[in-house]
């Protein structure tokens, strides 16, 4: 029962995002003073954005980044055999510039849904991945995953469980190296007066991935008045129900690989009124380096049919 399936941990076409648009200077976002009155559709989209209860870039109309579907085969979502790889990161850095912690966990669930396909054995394409630490399920032949980057049950006579699904390997990274950070944000606080500062906010991507959804939230008490100046891509606005300016991008990869925000604070007496800064984005490519181009019978090393799903998030990234 030979299948069509191939596919990677690497990153499938992705739409051309939607325009981004700049808040002219001095504009912040929200606005006081509008009439009263029963809002339309368009009126009261915009309004929820303006509260901070819907983010610019989902009331353009970009899409969620969708799981990636790479190897699946003709039967789509149907498919026997179902991969999925999951990648979460944590990131702390310094708020006058380095790292100060990095971990990446991630792990590859095996569902069989078909238990004719249960015998089944996964070669898996690894690259260097300098410091990663791999650990494969105590069913998992190790000594195999050892040699040759195989999955594979260590009694092959067996199938894989129906309708249950496995975690196979999993993976494990921890850092103090800068270099690692996929994306890189710094913030340039300068005092102008006692309680006033202008801030200078930059990303960086430095990885060869494209990014969705980015979102950068700068807290701001409610006692101080902020003014946004400049965002060089995406949209920046306030919100009041989580009392911080948010500077989203739909998408962020080589086109805007470098960007940066200005905006104003007054009332604050310190800087420490900004902090901590958390980011938040999405991938369709894992920073292990990882892909799965076909799945085997353990019988005959027939190909069998798979669809393969691939998401890396953020858990948490401050700057403090």
């Amino acid at each position: 029962m030979a299948g069509g399936g191939s596919g990677s941990f690497g990153m499938p076409p992705t739409p051309t995002a939607a325009p981004m648009l700049k808040p002219k200077k001095g504009e912040g976002g929200m606005q006081l003073g509008k009439p009263k009155g029963a809002l339309g559709g368009a009126s009261l989209l915009q309004a929820m954005v303006d509260d901070g209860e819907v983010l610019p870039s989902k009331a353009a109309g970009v899409p969620e980044p969708s799981p990636t579907s790479a190897g699946a085969s003709a039967m789509g979502k149907s498919a026997p055999i179902t991969l999925t790889c999951d990648e979460k990161l944590v990131i702390s850095l310094k708020r006058d510039g380095g790292l100060d912690s990095m971990e990446v966990k991630g792990d590859l669930q095996l569902l069989v849904t078909d238990a004719s396909y249960g015998k089944a054995l996964l070669p898996l394409k690894l690259g260097a991945n300098p410091g990663f630490q791999f650990k494969t399920h105590p069913n998992i032949n190790k000594q195999l995953f050892a040699s040759s980057s195989q999955i594979g049950l260590k009694d092959p006579a067996r199938p894989f469980p129906t309708g249950q699904s496995l975690g196979v390997v999993k993976w494990r990274l921890q850092t103090t190296d800068e270099s690692m950070v996929p994306l890189l944000v710094t913030c340039w606080p300068s005092q102008t007066a006692p309680d006033a500062w202008d801030v200078t906010l930059e990303y960086e991507l430095t990885k060869q991935l494209e990014l969705h959804d980015m979102l950068v939230s700068i807290p701001i008490p409610p006692e101080v008045s902020h003014t946004i100046s400049n965002a060089e891509v995406g949209q920046a606005t306030y919100s009041r129900r989580e009392g911080a300016l948010q500077w989203s991008v739909p998408l962020v990869d080589s086109s805007n690989a470098s960007a940066t925000i200005e905006f104003s604070v007054s009332g604050a007496p310190s800087a420490d009124a900004i902090f901590p800064i958390s980011i938040s984005f999405s991938s369709r490519k894992t920073l292990c380096e990882m892909a799965v181009d076909e799945v085997l019978s353990a019988e005959d090393n027939s190909q069998l049919p798979f669809s393969l799903t691939t998401m890396l998030t953020v858990e948490s990234y401050t700057i403090s």
